[in-house]
């Protein structure tokens, strides 16, 4: 029988071994211009208990490579982390800043991916299935456009303030989605008066408790001693992931509303750089959690692989369709349009998020948790590589 300390002592090894091997892959990726969350994804899949981990198992005679409890934990609270930086970055006065433009690149952007992917999908599979994968077709990863828009010094050019404000706006648009599919899955019997009062009591919940957040965390932030900042923005963030949850309300909205409401505080850049400490640390298990829980056999079934690629063809021409019009409209730059709707392609961290969440609660079974996978892989890698390459070519150049 295997003692509870043995098993944490064992976590450990594995979590310290996924780390170190996540960071050199980290290294390879920023030096190839891929996002770095493809590493991670690989680093997963790679040490599995599907594949080279589970030969290491055999060979040690421990199971060192597994995916269980203490690792989900860390996962976990690595997808808070993820979202709650995702608000401290965006910042009320940036999702009011984005715009009308911003807003409807966003909602467009996120709105008609889902519906494609939805649409194509419910011939195969259930509506709640279809709906959850619609749902991780939706958000934007901006991980590998902001490093690139960063590295090419792409401030002053009139398609990259419309990339970021609607990305600012973009991970909201997605988590809407998903409390109203999440919400209507849950229903039993569904009508059209039904699922829009459901649409109406989330919007306003989120608003109310975006809005009250925003007014009262700041002002008790401005309160605190600046040796205690750290700790009480942590406080604060488990507090309304609690409350939320209570409330019925997925624990990312709570992380995600956390973050805006912080970022509002005078001494939000110091509670920004310790956030940043932490995801240093922390940030990748998540991602290294997605990839252990993809078997390297998901990329040798045909029936996945196709079925993968389908899905991403699908968010790649939706989000396309979602942003090309409203960038054309800002900038009258075909160039610059195109520039800025490939930025848009990468689904990451929330889709990903997305996608656990189908998984752990039952919507979705293994197969279609591949396939979403092997979705935001494709549309990360392409979307990367196309964005730095027309950068190149059209502005670097010019």
């Amino acid at each position: 029988m295997v003692e509870s300390s043995d098993v944490v002592y064992l976590t450990l090894l594995e979590l310290f071994t996924l780390l170190t091997f996540a960071q050199m892959g980290r290294l390879v990726s920023q030096r190839f211009y891929l996002p770095i969350i493809i590493a991670e994804i690989f680093v997963g899949i790679a040490l599995s208990p599907y594949a080279l981990g589970g030969y290491i198992n055999n060979l040690v005679g421990l199971s060192i490579f597994s995916v269980n409890s203490y690792l989900v934990l860390f996962a976990d609270f690595s997808v808070v982390l993820l979202i709650f930086a995702a608000g401290l970055s965006h910042g009320f006065k940036g999702l009011r800043e984005s715009g009308l433009p911003g807003f409807i690149a966003a909602t467009a952007g996120a709105v008609i991916p889902t519906y494609l992917v939805y649409a194509t999908f419910s011939i195969i599979y259930s509506t709640a299935v279809s709906a959850i994968m619609g749902a991780a077709s939706a958000a934007t990863s901006l991980a590998a456009t902001s490093s690139i828009i960063e590295e090419y010094k792409l401030y002053k050019h009139d398609f990259t303030r419309l990339v970021i404000s609607a990305a600012a706006l973009d991970d909201v648009v997605s988590l809407i989605i998903l409390s109203v599919i999440l919400e209507v899955v849950s229903l039993k019997t569904l009508s059209v008066g039904k699922v829009a009062i459901n649409v109406l009591e989330i919007i306003a919940a989120w608003l109310i408790i975006l809005f009250s957040a925003v007014f009262f965390i700041p002002k008790i932030i401005g309160r605190i001693d600046d040796n205690l900042i750290n700790n009480v923005s942590l406080v604060i963030l488990f507090t309304l992931v609690l409350i939320m949850l209570l409330l019925g309300f997925s624990p990312i909205i709570a992380s995600f509303v956390a973050g805006v409401a912080i970022a509002e505080s005078a001494k939000s850049v110091r509670i920004v750089q310790f956030t940043s400490t932490l995801l240093s640390i922390f940030g990748p298990v998540f991602f290294i959690y997605v990839g252990m829980e993809t078997p390297y056999t998901t990329f040798l079934n045909i029936n996945d692989l196709l079925l993968g690629l389908l899905m991403s063809f699908l968010a790649v021409i939706g989000k396309i369709a979602g942003i090309f019009p409203v960038a054309f409209f800002v900038t009258k730059k075909v160039k610059s349009s195109l520039i800025a709707s490939v930025g848009m392609l990468p689904r990451g961290e929330v889709g990903l998020v997305v996608a656990t969440l189908g998984l752990t609660s039952g919507i979705i079974d293994t197969d279609q948790y591949s396939q979403i996978i092997i979705m935001a892989i494709v549309t990360t890698i392409l979307g990367g590589f196309l964005f730095s390459y027309l950068v190149r070519k059209w502005i670097v150049t010019t």
